[in-house]
């Protein structure tokens, strides 16, 4: 402890002089923690010579209090004090305030400076000795209050740079090129959907999310020789967000540079342009709105003075399958490379060179593309391109290691003086498109009035498929499914009707695709399951069935996938009472494409519930053969125009064939599905097929039906034959066609 007349001469007497501080400075506020009040009077007299603002306490519980009222630039704290001593003190201040908010100098006697380091690691920033040196004390006071003002200083600039930033909405960037380190700042994270934390600041966090065809062109530009004479470069590039699509981004730099004329440090900015864009993100064609608004300014040319103007409206036929089977990213591919291919084959037309026709090809969306024509001679022109555009488009593509094809199916409308819209047109070559798919894909139709009255005809069967959902319109009819071998009954298949208002019965063949397209089969989905479980559970009330009857339901790949399903499952399960063992769910072979890996978890999770899996029409979708070993499958079903087929086409019997072969050696029971005859029930059998449904046993059936089909039933076992070689079975199925042919 040091007194009064200890203090040093050049330090002034006086509560009104003070050393010289900068005058732009505030004073500071200091906090004396001591229970002595001769230690607290030397340091605050001490201190506010010095100009600071001093407050004391008495204790440490005393700062505590006083700290939460208001925090000054430094404490003095006292080690040894009544109470609440020093480090516990300095504990309950760590864990409220970090060292570069508050800082904490520790004041020991020299006999305690043991507790120095016990200081440090609880989160002193210094100490001091006693007896107190003035001019040690001063200094190390000055030394804490400017370091802590310089922290306090560099936070609110950080503050404030990061505040313009965002207020500036674009991304900052700093490359030592030197040390390969980089700084990405959060906005720029932030525009392609990620987090700070999510996203490692690296060139390789960069450069992969730059679009495969900008990212030569990009790294180019870095290295040119006017990028490095300028110091200087802004360009536009396609960068990949987190949803999957890619933005367009403006991405400006300056760079430094070393005596021997290389960049050693680039800084610069990325800011999203995308709306300002009239370009399509991913294939760099023009969009939909530079589309028509081109398609406005020719319209309604005559054509006996301008030449004839036409909308072509392309729909790829088979992107779907690609894109659910390769990813996503190879869907994008092979839209970019569909895109040049358009571009190739509008630019070589004969048609179009010939008659210097001006062109324009846009992405519409999706996989959809509009090509505008200018100019032409007569329709049949149109025509002419939109043949070789079918041609082109029906080659292989090559996507990574694969060759895939797609086509394209083709709608054509005409411009006229009349009254007709950009809309109208477009609507025009969409519904002929349309028409085009449906006729057998891989064509073009030109637009008629009579397209325009079917189209209406179908928009009404949209409507009132809308109106089917709600006011729950659908019902479910019941097909048995036998075992062949000894013809008994085992279960029910459950199939969808519609009671259309107008009186008829639509089936889903009709239904299902238009359900499909509007997004609204999940909903029907979940109404069937709960019909069903319902039914099942009221049978078994009834004692109209065995305990040991399952019910098969069909799954739409959407209602399949979605995160809530197997929730909703479990509800219905819980809400009804019916035996999840007792539940067979089958999903169509394109389901296990559209990533396998998510469907083996859901079929896992689902089969630990006690349902049964199955895969219908197996053979008629994409090949999944790869994947079938890994799924837990327990059903494995025959399309049923396999079935119809076999008896007459030894290549469809070759194909029935490996079916079953397949699913005996993954154990599973196989269903052939559409069986009318006892010779095909019998050659199924033959083959090792386990189980049968279709009109030769009974054709579906309500609800209300099945205790009297229970009742009266007699089982139709297939014959046991005893040939069992191929030329054998071959020649029992040759015997079989003569006789259908003669009938």
């Amino acid at each position: 402890m040091i007194s009064m007349n200890q203090l040093p001469d050049w330090l002034p007497n006086g509560g009104s002089s003070r050393i010289d501080t900068p005058s732009e400075e505030p004073p500071y506020r200091v906090l004396v923690v001591d229970d002595e009040r001769v230690n607290r009077e030397i340091l605050s007299r001490m201190l506010s010579r010095l100009g600071h603002e001093v407050r004391t306490a008495l204790s440490g519980s005393d700062a505590i209090q006083k700290l939460e009222s208001e925090l000054p630039d430094l404490v003095l704290l006292d080690v040894i004090m009544d109470g609440l001593d020093g480090f516990e003190t300095l504990k309950q201040i760590r864990a409220r305030f970090p060292q570069a908010e508050l800082p904490v100098i520790m004041v020991t006697a020299e006999s305690e400076r043991t507790n120095v380091v016990q200081a440090f690691e609880q989160g002193a920033n210094d100490y001091l000795t006693k007896p107190l040196d003035a001019q040690i004390t001063i200094a190390r006071v000055s030394l804490q209050l400017r370091l802590h003002r310089a922290q306090a200083e560099l936070k609110r600039s950080q503050e404030r740079y990061a505040l313009a930033a965002q207020g500036s909405r674009i991304g900052l960037w700093d490359w030592d090129v030197a040390r390969r380190q980089i700084f990405l700042s959060s906005r720029w994270k932030e525009m392609l959907g990620y987090q700070n934390n999510e996203l490692e600041s690296t060139i390789d966090s960069w450069f992969e999310r730059i679009h495969p065809d900008d990212r030569h062109p990009f790294a180019l530009l870095l290295s040119s020789r006017l990028t490095l004479e300028q110091q200087r470069f802004e360009t536009e590039i396609r960068m990949l967000h987190r949803d999957g699509t890619f933005r367009w981004m403006l991405c400006s730099g300056v760079l430094q540079i070393d005596s021997s004329g290389n960049p050693y440090r680039m800084a610069g900015s990325l800011a999203d342009v995308t709306d300002a864009k009239v370009r399509d993100i991913l294939t760099g064609l023009p969009n939909r709105l530079l589309f028509e608004e081109q398609l406005s300014k020719v319209l309604r040319l005559d054509p006996a003075t301008h030449g004839y103007c036409a909308v072509l409206f392309l729909d790829l036929d088979n992107f779907k399958l690609v894109n659910d089977s390769l990813g996503h990213d190879a869907g994008d591919l092979l839209l970019c490379q569909v895109a040049r291919k358009l571009e190739s084959s509008l630019r070589t037309s004969d048609i179009v060179a010939r008659q210097q026709s001006r062109w324009c090809v846009a992405r519409h969306g999706g996989d959809e593309f509009t090509v505008l024509l200018q100019n032409l001679h007569s329709e049949r022109d149109a025509e002419f391109i939109a043949e070789r555009i079918i041609s082109i488009l029906s080659e292989p593509i090559t996507i990574g290691a694969n060759d895939v094809s797609v086509g394209v199916s083709i709608g054509i409308a005409f411009g006229s003086p009349a009254e007709k819209n950009v809309a109208d047109a477009i609507r025009e070559a969409d519904t002929a498109m349309y028409y085009a798919k449906t006729s057998g894909r891989g064509q073009f139709r030109t637009f008629t009035p009579e397209m325009q009255t079917e189209a209406s005809l179908r928009l009404q069967l949209e409507c009132d498929l809308r109106t089917a959902i709600k006011s729950n319109q659908f019902h479910l009819e019941y097909q048995p499914v036998i075992r062949m071998s000894n013809g008994q009954v085992e279960g029910f298949e459950a199939l969808c009707r519609w009671n259309h208002p107008r009186g008829t019965l639509v089936g889903p063949d009709e239904f299902v695709p238009v359900l499909e397209a509007l997004g609204l089969i999940g909903k029907l989905g979940q109404n069937i399951m709960e019909i069903a479980a319902r039914d099942l559970v009221h049978w078994d009330q009834q004692g109209q069935i065995p305990k040991s009857w399952n019910v098969t339901v069909n799954c739409s790949s959407g209602e399949f996938r979605h995160p809530q399903f197997k929730n909703d499952l479990l509800m219905l399960i819980s809400q009804t009472g019916v035996d999840p063992a007792r539940l067979s769910i089958e999903v169509t072979e394109s389901t296990l494409m559209q990533n396998p890996e998510s469907v083996q978890i859901i079929m896992s999770e689902l089969r630990e519930l006690g349902v049964r899996i199955g895969i219908d029409d197996f053979g008629t979708g994409y090949s999944s053969l790869a994947y079938l070993h890994r799924l837990p499958l327990d059903v494995l079903k025959i399309d049923k125009s396999f079935v119809r087929d076999m008896m007459n086409c030894p290549e469809t019997r070759e194909i029935v064939r490996t079916i079953i072969a397949l699913g005996q050696n993954l154990e599973l029971d196989i269903v052939a599905e559409g069986v009318e005859s006892q010779a095909q029930l019998d050659l199924l059998f033959q083959l090792g097929c386990t189980h049968a449904q279709g009109y030769f046993y009974a054709r579906p059936m309500l609800p209300q039906e099945v205790g009297a089909f229970v009742r009266e039933y007699q089982p139709k076992p297939a014959s046991q034959w005893s040939l069992r070689t191929n030329d054998q079975i071959n020649a029992q199925l040759d015997h079989a066609a003569r006789l259908l042919d003669q009938n």
